[in-house]
């Protein structure tokens, strides 16, 4: 492709890049002063949060307890819905409300609960006849038809209702599957992998299952297998977040288990789907959300009974062992739960009450393995119209009416990284770190680190996102609009552009996990982004990103990282943040705990701070942004570099000059929240070189050096393409290499080895 830019492209690039000239470095090597954009109320200090801080702060508010069905029924009784039982008629919400008390009634089998639970159903069952008298259809294909499916199943083994015999009951279920018209569309009988045809699919099988006789059932089945085949040979749905998936998940998960379709739990591939869930709980018991979301802890409650039904059914207790971490923590916020209807009922108790039903306390919590790994998942694309989704899914009805393509969502065949979690261990406050890798489907965030927590405490939280937003990744800005954009040119396709990922490195080691990723056609630009992450368990992580550009255009590009305060401590490249509580529908307990970000100084860079809702009105919750920033002109096979250390540290109120080891102190100054104790050796292209001095008597080490030659600063020298080196009073005590031959400190061997290899201790 041809890189030369037309006249009146250059005067524009011109005229810009003179605008640029505020943003380059002084030639005596000082940095410019922080630039504040938008209002300057990024900083909402909780004094309370200073109170918490004593010499245990570094441990959880809360202490994890054994979790078994006990657990779950205090917390439905301690929710007050059992009241439900003295006024069981709730209409379209019935099935989903008296859940708790068909649990209750499970437990106690006192025939009061079961009894209110038949009343619910006749007064569902009134309603549904009533919306349909009035509109001509219901829309209830989701959650209700599966719940009813459990309904069936204890009250049956109460002796309270014969599914076979109670023709009331078989007539409210041929209705149901006649009039479905999924959220109020005329169209029916949906298609894809979404929860829209995977909903309506499952009803009507078990309608089938449960009533072969009925005219319909033939056709019924027909259509069920064919929405089945739409996400069986893949084993995997489409969204990218923590809302919607466990939207299409609900119904294909509980619909399994009323028909026994134990293959869905067990099937080796399905494992790796269904196995993604626990490895992105943290080690505090929350769900770092992403994507379209509802909060923190997101889906916390679904994912709860979800992963107690994979116990069950598999008899692995790592699902119950994470499961049991989510309870942990939801107990933990049950107060901020109670004050908000849809935390208090969908977002906890009915979905406690599905978990009180599924889980066997049999099953013995097995701690999962305890390091970093990569998590994958099948492509997802998003078909333009019904016509293109012929060459995608089978026996599509051709009247206009039917077989709409839910979400215009399907999956192929293609296995792609999904996510990259960087994990410290299982063990309460350990420190924890999500990356997005997935290239496809929203929020379109690789390499966005979208979730990280130490001591239980968020020190980032993402909004919900529909399209792409810039979630703690390298943003790019085409300034002039003479960036040629890599745009999707197949016509049966919706998607603007695709972006392809490749996990260059992966090395996961006791006291380090060093990952690099490179993305092509970055976010649509004519860049390959690389993103080296080197994390230190329980310490810090470092993110060194390096865009390639491909062609030449006038572009604002740096590293951004979201929160919610930044400051007070604040410096030319660094800054420290916080969380004063993280939002669900409520804003829910959070620990002190605070992250510094620091950028290691590059030429031709500004450090600024964001007020993000004066440009996107859905961050009002992550309200701040730091971003380290060049602004100019690139050429043809130009690369630029980005260093960045993300520090986790108990907060302070103490105004010191400095918190490095030995140096002066005064109740004058702020302090810098650990920025003086990052030392940059060397920081180029091809090798970084850090050293820390956070604590009394300790310095670490960190090296990046991709090719693996030899490299000599500050009295290191090695060869290893990574090294991680933790040194106290002088001593080394933790060492991690990958592909080196030596490790030599202040003259003195590290380690030495014939072998370009690993390396720890």
């Amino acid at each position: 492709m041809s890189t030369k830019l037309p006249l009146f492209t250059v005067c524009v690039l011109l005229a810009w890049t003179a605008l640029a000239g505020e943003f380059r470095v002084a030639p005596d090597g000082s940095a410019p002063p922080v630039e504040r954009v938008g209002p300057p109320t990024l900083y909402m200090q909780d004094l309370d949060r200073y109170n918490q801080v004593a010499a245990d702060a570094r441990h959880l508010p809360w202490k994890e307890q054994p979790v078994n069905r006990d657990t779950y029924m205090k917390w439905i009784e301690d929710s007050g819905h059992l009241s439900y039982a003295d006024n069981p008629k709730h209409g379209v919400y019935g099935p989903r409300h008296l859940m708790p008390v068909l649990a209750k009634y499970v437990q106690s089998k006192e025939p009061r609960y079961g009894e209110a639970c038949l009343t619910m159903l006749h007064d569902y069952d009134r309603w549904m006849r009533d919306e349909t008298a009035k509109t001509g259809w219901h829309s209830n294909y989701m959650h209700e038809p599966t719940l009813i499916g459990l309904y069936a199943r204890y009250l049956a083994q109460g002796g309270l209702l014969d599914p076979q015999k109670d023709e009331w009951f078989k007539d409210m279920i041929l209705f149901m599957n006649r009039n479905i018209h999924v959220w109020d569309t005329p169209e029916d009988f949906w298609r894809g992998p979404m929860h829209r045809a995977q909903g309506e699919g499952m009803m009507k099988a078990i309608a089938a299952a449960w009533y072969p006789e009925a005219p319909e059932a033939a056709e019924w089945n027909a259509y069920s297998e064919q929405v089945w085949g739409d996400f069986w040979p893949y084993r995997d749905n489409p969204p990218n977040d923590t809302g919607y998936y466990y939207g299409a998940v609900f119904p294909l998960m509980l619909g399994a288990e009323v028909l026994g379709r134990q293959e869905v739990f067990t099937d080796p591939q399905m494992k790796e789907t269904w196995e993604r869930m626990m490895w992105e709980v943290t080690p505090d018991g929350a769900i770092c959300p992403y994507g379209a979301h509802g909060g923190w802890n997101s889906s916390q409650g679904q994912r709860i009974w979800m992963l107690e039904l994979l116990a069950t059914r598999t008899r692995d207790g790592r699902y119950r062992f994470a499961a049991h971490k989510l309870m942990n923590n939801m107990l933990y916020q049950q107060d901020r739960y109670q004050t908000h209807h849809l935390l208090a009922g969908p977002g906890s108790t009915e979905a406690i009450a599905v978990a009180y039903l599924l889980a066997d306390d049999s099953i013995k919590p097995v701690a999962p393995e305890a390091g970093s790994r990569i998590l994958y998942r099948k492509e997802t694309l998003r078909l333009r119209n019904k016509a293109a989704a012929t060459k995608y899914l089978k026996d599509l009805d051709p009247r206009p009416d039917k077989a709409q393509v839910c979400c215009g969502l399907i999956v192929t065949d293609k296995t792609m990284p999904a996510k990259l979690v960087l994990r410290s261990g299982w063990n309460p406050g350990n420190f924890f770190a999500l990356v997005d890798l997935f290239p496809r489907h929203d929020p379109l965030n690789v390499p966005g680190i979208v979730g990280m927590t130490r001591w239980g405490a968020p020190l980032t939280q993402t909004f919900s996102a529909k399209g792409s937003s810039d979630e703690n990744r390298l943003a790019v800005e085409d300034l002039g609009g003479t960036a040629p954009l890599r745009f999707n040119t197949d016509p049966a396709l919706a998607d603007g552009y695709y972006q392809n990922v490749q996990i260059l490195d992966f090395q996961d080691l006791r006291a380090a996990t060093f990952a690099t990723v490179t993305v092509s056609d970055y976010q649509g630009f004519p860049i390959q982004a690389t993103r080296e992450f080197l994390f230190i368990k329980n310490r810090f992580l470092v993110a060194r990103d390096i865009p390639e550009f491909q062609e030449g255009f006038l572009v604002q590009v740096g590293p951004v990282w979201n929160t919610q305060n930044v400051g007070p401590q604040i410096g030319a490249t660094w800054a420290n943040t916080f969380f004063t509580a993280p939002r669900a529908n409520v804003s829910l307990h959070t620990p002190p705990q605070d992250l510094l970000v620091y950028f290691t100084p590059q030429a031709g860079c500004r450090l600024q701070v964001i007020d993000r809702t004066a440009a996107d009105s859905r961050s009002g919750d992550v309200p701040a942004q730091l971003r380290y920033v060049w602004r100019g002109v690139t050429q043809p096979g130009q690369k630029l570099l980005f260093t960045q250390v993300y520090y986790p540290h108990a907060p302070s109120m103490k105004k010191t000059l400095s918190n490095a080891p030995g140096a002066a102190r005064t109740a004058d100054l702020l302090g810098t929240a650990g920025a003086d104790g990052i030392h940059v050796l060397l920081d180029t292209l091809k090798t970084t070189v850090l050293n820390f001095t956070f604590d009394t008597d300790r310095t670490e080490w960190l090296v990046s050096n991709p090719d693996g030659q030899t490299v000599t600063a500050g009295g290191l020298s090695t060869d290893a393409r990574y090294l991680y080196v933790d040194t106290v009073k002088g001593e080394v005590q933790s060492v991690s290499a990958v592909a080196g031959t030596f490790a030599a400190l202040q003259g003195k061997d590290v380690f030495r080895q014939a072998e370009r290899k690993n390396f720890e201790r």
